[in-house]
């Protein structure tokens, strides 16, 4: 993991990628004037899901005719949600969000809602979670918290089973064939002795109890029979998300280290890694991000680039090269008070973002939208 997080660096540092903001428009959002939190396009790409917050609604956004054309009354929290539409679009998963999201060494437990994407009814609610996961079949969905893993039927919210994983910690993933579940927990001694970073280092005895403390690993699960399969050899600061690419061949994981194990004096610095599957291999790339809040991260449609929020003061989106994990541009949404005042449009703290079919980017931040055609 040292040799990623200096290559890492060393990409972020060394590449002379150019900060894109001219290429873009700002408008309302299908003339709407609310404050927005989390987006997620479609799987066929045409509407895009818009969660509010401070109790606006949550719009279906129709991007290519700037035109909403519905609106639900859920995921009421005050400062909005994460959302995600599964993969046929039937549902969206939206994940409660805070102002203040600032705990430096613990996820906190969270409420979710699962709602029909069509009629806007709330399917399913389900309180205070680590993660929620829905398969890509949409016939069931898992809740992770404390050490157990529940699957549950959908629509209906039956218990099918439980996965009991000890030491589990905040993260988990479901992936897209649904052979996999990877769960994030703390590792165990013979776990840690057994680690690259451990066993190549000459003072391993110094860096063992650390790593019990501070360090996670992820283990893979068959999802029919929940036995363990393998657990990736690599130890891993606190992981914050698990999530496959859209087809299966990569595992990401967004960590961030311990406040006592942060070398960093830029801020809360985290890392997307990226694990070959199903080999469970760690790959030789990494994507930084200085985001203070659980960032969005994706790929594009042809898979070729991936971006992730940060921030700069303000909020921004980083596009980097996906496959060697070299940035290439950046888009940030720096404001002054008195055009944001004139035009209505305030950023927020926080910003997310999609890509849309055309390569373009749509983001969104307190009351403004932007539309980012980025020069790659």
């Amino acid at each position: 993991m040292k040799n990623l997080l200096v290559i890492s660096i060393l990409f972020f540092c060394l590449s002379s990628y150019a900060q894109s903001n001219d290429n873009f428009k700002e408008f309302k959002l299908g003339d709407e004037k609310s404050l927005r939190s989390g987006i997620a396009i479609s799987p066929d790409g045409k509407t895009i899901a818009i969660a509010g917050m401070q109790s606006f609604p949550l719009f279906i956004y129709d991007w290519e005719n700037d035109k909403i054309i519905k609106k639900f009354d859920v995921g009421n929290w005050y400062a909005g949600a994460k959302v995600d539409y599964s993969a046929k679009g039937t549902y969206l998963l939206l994940q409660q969000t805070f102002y203040n999201d600032y705990n430096p060494n613990k996820d906190r437990e969270v409420d979710f809602e699962i709602v029909n994407s069509e009629s806007g009814k709330i399917v399913q609610k389900i309180n205070k979670a680590h993660s929620v996961k829905i398969s890509n079949s949409e016939t069931f969905y898992v809740v992770l918290s404390g050490d157990k893993v529940d699957f549950y039927e959908l629509p209906s919210g039956n218990k099918i089973k439980t996965l009991i994983v000890e030491k589990a910690t905040n993260s988990v993933a479901i992936s897209p064939d649904e052979k996999w579940l990877a769960v994030s927990h703390r590792p165990t001694l013979e776990q840690v002795k057994n680690a690259p970073t451990i066993r190549n280092d000459k003072k391993a005895k110094k860096a063992i109890k650390p790593a019990l403390k501070y360090r996670e690993m992820i283990s893979l699960y068959n999802v029919e029979t929940l036995t363990l399969d393998k657990t990736i050899n690599e130890l891993y600061d606190i992981i914050y998300r698990l999530q496959f690419s859209k087809d299966g061949s990569e595992l990401l994981s967004y960590s961030i280290p311990h406040s006592k194990m942060q070398l960093s004096t830029a801020g809360r610095q985290g890392y997307i890694y990226s694990i070959e599957m199903p080999a469970g291999t760690p790959k030789r790339t990494a994507y930084m991000t200085l985001s203070i809040y659980e960032p969005d991260f994706h790929e594009n449609t042809d898979k070729n680039v991936f971006g992730v929020v940060s921030t700069d003061k303000f909020p921004e989106i980083i596009l980097y090269n996906y496959k060697t994990g070299r940035a290439l541009t950046k888009f940030n949404l720096v404001t002054r008070l008195g055009q944001a005042i004139k035009s209505g449009m305030m950023t927020d703290s926080r910003a997310s973002f999609a890509f849309l079919p055309n390569n373009k980017v749509l983001i969104v931040s307190g009351t403004k939208t932007i539309l980012w055609d980025p020069e790659l």
